[in-house]
């Protein structure tokens, strides 16, 4: 598991707090790449890992994420060039 350094985490924040749209590329537990467009409304606590909750309802394990608003998640730098033509 991914652990998030904390410039990141309070960048995440920053991000909630604005409640504004912005595009959050993460995987699945199948290892597929998703995007979603959408308003991160929380941060919270989990037993398996701190999650990303989104206006939706939906939850995302913040270690399941690859780039939020162009912003790459620490060790998915990689993910750049097979990103490049979808951000």
């Amino acid at each position: 598991m991914t652990t998030l350094t904390e410039t990141y985490t309070e960048m995440l924040r920053s991000l909630i707090a604005l409640r504004k749209y912005v595009k959050i590329f993460y995987t699945t537990d199948l290892n597929e790449l998703l995007s979603v467009t959408a308003i991160m409304t929380d941060f919270k606590p989990g037993p398996d890992g701190d999650y990303v909750q989104l206006a939706s309802g939906e939850l995302i394990r913040t270690d399941r994420l690859v780039n939020v608003n162009g912003v790459y998640a620490p060790g998915h730098e990689d993910y750049e060039s097979c990103l490049d033509c979808r951000i």
